[in-house]
């Protein structure tokens, strides 16, 4: 039995029935809509019965999506192959269960050096460690965190 099938099986133990559904609808929600609808309706629940509840960001959005029902439907039967996966959809205005825009990746920030004091104090606490590569990185780590003490 290969590391997948476990995989498979824990899932499925611990997963309610039906939310491996939603995250397919998520996922095929752009291609079944357009990419731009995502910012405006969002799948946000699943029911028992299959009907997909979609939170609109206000009622227009609710109005044209509902008008757009039965292609919405069929196209995501046809991207998830499944035509009794969503058994309906139901839309709604909940504006604040939309996910917001995806901030991307948040900068880097490099900490200044410490100061020679600081590294001298770390190195001689650290003196007693053997390998030379953990010795060198508890010692940055001990002589920065001197260092936000120093600040604080």
């Amino acid at each position: 039995m290969g590391v997948g099938d476990l995989l498979g099986r824990a899932t499925k133990a611990f997963t309610r029935a039906g939310d491996s559904v939603l995250t397919s609808v998520r996922a095929a929600w752009p291609e079944a809509t357009g990419p731009g609808t995502v910012n405006h309706a969002y799948p946000i629940r699943r029911s028992r019965a299959g009907v997909v509840t979609v939170a609109c960001s206000d009622a227009v959005w609710a109005q044209e999506m509902d008008m757009r029902r039965d292609e919405i439907a069929g196209r995501l039967a046809a991207l998830l192959d499944d035509p009794d996966a969503v058994a309906g959809l139901r839309f709604v205005v909940a504006d604040h269960a939309i996910p917001g825009p995806d901030p991307g990746p948040r900068p880097r920030v490099v900490p200044p050096p410490p100061d020679p004091d600081a590294v001298a104090r770390a190195e001689q606490a650290t003196s007693a460690i053997d390998d030379p590569d953990l010795r060198a990185l508890v010692t940055r780590a001990a002589a920065r965190s001197m260092e936000r003490d120093k600040r604080s």
